[in-house]
C-alpha cells in the first residue's frame, strides 16, 4: 500500500483512542496502518508533557508540510535572466545546465537546474517559446547515399587513408588533430572552409571563393599554417574533388592529410557537429555571399565560448588556449 499522510478524522481515532488506553498496536489495526506510523505520529506532535492532542498535531503536521515546500527554482530571476541571456547566446540547455554545475557565475553559486527543467521552462509559457525557439538547435535526419550505388567519389591518388592516422588523433589525447570540411550556401553561391581540432572541438572558418582544389588548399594554408607546430599536427578530410590534390595540400601545409572512407561522415564526426553548431546561425538555403568575414568571424567566437559537455562543461577556447597554472 502506498504511503499517504494521516488525515484530521485519523488523528482524532488516534486522540480518542489513546485517551482510553489503547496500545499503538490495537490503534494501528483499526485504522489499517503500520503501527510504528501510530508510534512515530506521538512522539512527533506530543506537547512538552508527552501529551497527544490531534488539533495541535494537524497544525504542527501543516506547519512542517509548508516549510518543506520549495519555490520553483525557475520562480528566482536572476537565475532565470542568465538562462534566457545564455539561450539567446544559443546555448543549449545541457550546456546551461552543465556550466551551472562546474561554474556558476557570481550570485548563483549553489543553484542548479537540469536540462529537462530548462526545456519545460521554455515550452510552458508561449512568449518563452517563441522568444527562445529560434535559438535551440534543431536536429535533422541526415541524408544517406542509398546503398548499392556505385561510387564515383573517392579515387584519389596518393591519399593517405584514415586507418593511418596517429593514436593520438583517434583518442583526441593531443592537440593539433584537425578534421576540414567545406560548406556550401544556396544555389552554389558562397563556400565556406571549415576546420575543427578534434581534441579540444576549437573550430576555424573562412570565405573561400569557390569550392575547387586551389582556393581550398589556399585557405587552408592561411589558416593552418600560422599555428605553432604544437597545434598543427595533422588534418582529416573527406573525398571531395576540392580535396583532390592530397601530395599538393601536404606540402603546402607540412603536415599529414588523411581521407576518411567515402560516404563515412561519421568518421569526421567531430567536424559534421560543428558544422551543424554553425548551420544554426547560418541553416541551409542561406546565401553565403552575402555573409561578412566578420559575421564569420562572430559566429564562430560564439561556438568557440560555448560549454562543451564532452569538454566537461569547458569550452573549445578554455582548452585550446589553456591557461598556464600557478
Amino acid at each position: 500500500m502506498s504511503y499517504c499522510h494521516l488525515t484530521m478524522d485519523e488523528r482524532n481515532v488516534i486522540y480518542r483512542m489513546r485517551f482510553q488506553g489503547y496500545c499503538d498496536a490495537e490503534i494501528a489495526r483499526c485504522l489499517g496502518r503500520h503501527r510504528s506510523t501510530i508510534g512515530r505520529e506521538c512522539r512527533r506532535n506530543a506537547d512538552a508533557e508527552g501529551r497527544y492532542f490531534s488539533g495541535t498535531a494537524q497544525t504542527w503536521a501543516n506547519c512542517r508540510r509548508r516549510a518543506h515546500l520549495r519555490r520553483p527554482k525557475t520562480s528566482q530571476r536572476r537565475l532565470m535572466a542568465y538562462i534566457g541571456e545564455r539561450l539567446l547566446d544559443r546555448w543549449s540547455p545541457e550546456q546551461i545546465a552543465g556550466r551551472l554545475s562546474v561554474r556558476p557565475p557570481a550570485g548563483l553559486e549553489g543553484l542548479s537546474l537540469s536540462p529537462t527543467t530548462i526545456y519545460r521552462w521554455i515550452w510552458s509559457d508561449p512568449e518563452r517559446t517563441r522568444q527562445f525557439r529560434p535559438f535551440l538547435r534543431i536536429a535533422r535526419k541526415p541524408r544517406r547515399k542509398p546503398y548499392g550505388k556505385p561510387s564515383r567519389q573517392g579515387q584519389i591518388l596518393g591519399k593517405r587513408s584514415i586507418e593511418e592516422r596517429p593514436v593520438e588523433a583517434n583518442e583526441r589525447t593531443q592537440l593539433g588533430h584537425w578534421e576540414g570540411d567545406t560548406m556550401v550556401g544556396k544555389g552554389r553561391r558562397g563556400f565556406l572552409l571549415t576546420e575543427v581540432d578534434r581534441a579540444s572541438r576549437y573550430r576555424m572558418a573562412r570565405k573561400v571563393e569557390a569550392c575547387a582544389a586551389e582556393p581550398v588548399a589556399q585557405g587552408l594554408q592561411q589558416t593552418l599554417r600560422k599555428l605553432p607546430a604544437e597545434k598543427r599536427r595533422s588534418l582529416t578530410l573527406d573525398n571531395g574533388h576540392e580535396f583532390a590534390r592530397p601530395v599538393e595540400l601536404e606540402k603546402k601545409l607540412d603536415l599529414p592529410v588523411y581521407f576518411a572512407h567515402p560516404y563515412h561522415s561519421w568518421e569526421r564526426g567531430t567536424n559534421e557537429n560543428t558544422n551543424g553548431l554553425l548551420r544554426q546561425y547560418l541553416p541551409k538555403g542561406t546565401d553565403l555571399t552575402q555573409v561578412t568575414p566578420e559575421q564569420l568571424r562572430s559566429y564562430v567566437r560564439q561556438i568557440n565560448h560555448r560549454p562543451r559537455k564532452c569538454l566537461a562543461f569547458q569550452t573549445a577556447f578554455e582548452v585550446f588556449h589553456p591557461q598556464p597554472s600557478g
